[in-house]
């Protein structure tokens, strides 16, 4: 799930390849009427609203941790990430176990193209719940953000053997694959997801940038078109072009591709 009005947030908040459907769910539900209600706004795409709401119940409970998280959530969706990071520090406080404001908070850090200090909250929410599919994401795309692609790439494998047909997981795996030079391997990964009929459309820039740096630029063109303006599809097989220079000569490209 992309968050609506982020744009493919670690896509677009980096290049606009890597695939969002593993970014946390929004808050559970509480027996608290008022985050309820401001769940309701959030899921809604109202994150102004969203944020007073919750800002609201905080106030009302200090120790409700929902309302923490779901403030922090409706900050970071504003671009809003002193504030953000202040109510998941306080809901981490709170509840230092707790795997989705952990894993909220990795998100947050990676938002801020902070990797290292990202991976060190997926981690902590890895020592909770070995199993936790955002915080195994969230690490594995950190990685590949530093350029650290056989690292990614094992935890991409382990958390397909317990995701096996998790979109997003395979999409982010394949780009991985690509990056680190395995790239007819990652291009098998992502041509099958291509033609997802729901998600399809998600992995379309992944694809492209697969091409271009394989020497594809006409298919890149061709799997862009229709779903961005001729001009911004002129714009991103440019900049893939130059990232391409970097890895013909064999150097790290993740910050290039997540920036």
């Amino acid at each position: 799930m992309v968050r609506a009005g982020q744009a493919l947030v670690i896509a677009a908040l980096l290049s606009g390849c890597a695939d969002t459907n593993w970014l946390p769910k929004p808050p559970q539900a509480s027996s608290s009427e008022a985050v309820q209600v401001a769940r309701a706004a959030y899921e809604g795409g109202d994150y102004s609203q969203a944020a007073t709401l919750f800002e609201r119940a905080s106030q009302k409970d200090l120790k409700s941790v929902p309302a923490l998280l779901g403030l922090g959530k409706s900050y970071i969706a504003l671009g809003q990430h002193v504030r953000a990071e202040n109510a998941l520090d306080r809901a981490r406080d709170l509840a230092p176990r707790n795997t989705e404001v952990l894993t909220e908070l990795g998100f947050l850090a990676l938002s801020q193209k902070q990797p290292r200090r990202a991976i060190t909250f997926y981690d902590a929410a890895l020592t909770h719940d070995a199993h936790n599919l955002s915080a195994l994401t969230g690490k594995a795309v950190s990685l590949d953000f530093l350029s650290r692609y056989a690292e990614a790439q094992e935890v991409y494998q382990q958390a397909l053997k317990w995701y096996p047909t998790n979109f997003a997981l395979l999409s982010n795996y394949g780009l991985s694959q690509v990056l680190s030079g395995k790239i007819g391997e990652g291009i098998r990964v992502l041509e099958e997801l291509v033609h997802d009929p729901v998600k399809g459309n998600a992995v379309r820039q992944n694809m492209a940038l697969a091409y271009v740096l394989d020497g594809r630029d006409a298919d890149a063109r061709a799997i862009l078109a229709g779903s961005m303006s001729d001009a911004d599809v002129a714009s991103k097989i440019a900049y893939y072009r130059k990232v391409r220079v970097d890895y013909n000569a064999g150097k790290p490209i993740g910050y290039l591709v997540f920036n």
